[in-house]
């Protein structure tokens, strides 16, 4: 610990007191603390994941406003989402990862569970998706808006076949990929030329 970090965390504390409404000096919760800084519930976050991977929309969205209304930083929520992408991506790749020293019973349990339902394709499309979403919410004014937009498109992405996916059913079925002919429309009389 530096000197400056030293000296910052009475100030901190000072604030997380002030913050928690805690005059008399009583315990400041550890969820006064995160509605200070624009943390997110870790748990909500794999709730959030696993909603929008699933493709549920509504419910991933009711799960972003719950966090966003208890304080969370929407730009924090995608960063947290893009560290559970890659937690999953590691764990997918070697499991053994999940017995390493600090990590949380609830990233080891929940993370292997997830990882296991997930594609690594899947999770890298994911966190090409979630970086380019962060960026959007870091440029705009309205960054919960720009959240939602980026959980939309997660969820509707989740269920698409990879890119790999699609040229091997391209290969194995050729007829697939001839567009069918399409009708031709009747003008409609009232649209007709005179």
């Amino acid at each position: 610990v530096t000197g400056v970090q030293t000296c910052a965390l009475p100030i901190l504390l000072d604030q997380a007191i002030a913050h928690a409404g805690n005059a008399e000096g009583d315990e400041v919760s550890e969820e006064a603390v995160r509605e200070m800084l624009g943390l997110a519930d870790s748990g909500l976050i794999y709730d959030l994941f696993a909603k929008a991977m699933q493709g549920t929309v509504d419910e991933a969205l009711n799960i972003f406003n719950q966090l966003y209304d208890a304080g969370a930083d929407p730009a924090i929520v995608l960063q947290d989402l893009l560290q559970l992408t890659h937690w999953l991506t590691r764990i997918k790749l070697s499991s053994a990862a999940a017995d390493g020293q600090g990590i949380s019973q609830m990233d080891r349990e929940r993370g292997l569970s997830l990882a296991e339902t997930l594609s690594v394709p899947t999770l890298g499309r994911t966190w090409q998706l979630l970086l380019k979403g962060l960026s959007e919410v870091q440029s705009l004014p309205s960054s919960a808006q720009a959240a939602e937009m980026v959980l939309i498109r997660l969820a509707y992405m989740a269920d698409l076949p990879s890119p790999a996916d699609l040229v091997r059913s391209l290969k194995d079925n050729p007829a697939s990929a001839t567009p069918a002919p399409q009708a031709t429309a009747t003008p409609s009389p009232a649209l007709a030329p005179p």
